[in-house]
């Protein structure tokens, strides 16, 4: 799946993905996180979220990395927030208050330029991207977390064989081939939906249910 299908998405509006009102459960367990006051948060493929404002509004320092110029653009237009623009290499950068958003491609995200991590919320970031792309974009995220973040992941678990991704269906054992030998994993929330809940889904062939998992990854202290 290719950088410009998003890109495609984003600019033909094609963003039933996206959770105009944020995502609930990041609310109902911050507190629960044990995080220091003003924790740096990396957010890989934020398209336009909320949780971007959340996140600032709990004290975070917020880095949002995203490959659609429209959709971040949106984002400073719907929260009426100026920005200050730079580049580095392949990325442009854009900066208000104690957020910035990186435009370009995460897996080229350069580890140099990172600073050192709290906390890395996945968003059906990993959920979004086909089996192929996977692996790549979880040594990504493991490099980045360095020996201390955890991690944040919303995901999905359905019949993969009823509706084609994304996002994906990504079942438990998974996560546990790419995270066990690092974290500790512990479910926060998980919710079984009826397809009646996701038309769009229904049109594409969903009828069971779609299970919903928001996990806490949190590092092995000999990480």
């Amino acid at each position: 799946m290719e950088l410009s299908y998003w890109e495609s998405r984003w600019r033909k509006e094609k963003t039933g993905f996206h959770m105009a009102e944020g995502y609930p459960a990041l609310k109902t367990y911050w507190n629960q996180l044990g995080l220091s006051a003003n924790p740096t948060v990396l957010v890989p493929l934020c398209g336009k979220s909320v949780d971007l404002v959340q996140l600032e509004q709990f004290g975070a320092n917020v880095l949002g990395i995203e490959i659609s110029e429209k959709a971040i653009l949106d984002f400073f237009d719907e929260h009426n927030r100026t920005f200050d623009t730079e580049t580095y290499g392949d990325f442009i950068i854009r900066k208000s208050g104690r957020l910035q958003i990186w435009q370009g491609d995460f897996l080229k995200f350069p580890a140099n330029k990172c600073p050192q991590l709290d906390l890395i919320y996945d968003k059906a970031a990993l959920t979004a991207l086909p089996p192929h792309m996977r692996e790549r974009y979880v040594k990504t995220i493991l490099k980045l977390a360095g020996s201390t973040a955890s991690i944040l992941l919303h995901h999905f678990i359905y019949a993969q064989n009823q509706m084609p991704g994304p996002p994906f269906s990504i079942k438990k054992s998974e996560i546990m081939s790419f995270f066990s030998n690092h974290y500790n994993i512990q479910t926060l929330e998980e919710n079984l939906l009826p397809a009646e809940n996701f038309p769009p889904f229904q049109r594409r062939g969903l009828k069971s249910p779609l299970k919903e998992q928001f996990l806490y990854l949190t590092p092995h202290s000999n990480r």
